[in-house]
């Protein structure tokens, strides 16, 4: 759950620079201005933290970190070679986070 928060974060902080607007926002870069779009990146980003530093185990810390790097160099690809299939991954982002959450067994 923590990764798909943190993905979206980072593609919208990557949406917030103008170079990366056209191709990440395609039509949607009239509406969504660059200070919103950090600003709700910046909270994402806190709050797949807040997560991973709430499941109690420190190496949930560490996995989140490496999931950084992750995260960006597959936004980076994407932005290099397919722009469109970024799209389709935020589109799923939402759908897979709501199947964790649905399907998450209560300890």
């Amino acid at each position: 759950m923590a990764g798909l928060l943190q993905f979206a974060a980072l593609y919208l902080l990557a949406a917030a620079m103008p170079q990366h607007r056209g191709p990440l926002l395609g039509r949607w870069q009239q509406v969504v201005r660059s200070r919103q779009a950090s600003i709700a990146g910046w909270a994402l980003l806190a709050v797949s933290f807040g997560l991973a530093i709430a499941a109690g185990n420190p190496i949930y810390i560490v996995f989140w970190l490496g999931l950084v790097s992750l995260s960006c160099g597959l936004i980076l690809l994407g932005l290099s070679f397919f722009p469109r299939l970024l799209h389709g991954a935020m589109l799923a982002v939402p759908f897979c986070a709501a199947g964790l959450l649905l399907t998450r067994v209560a300890p």
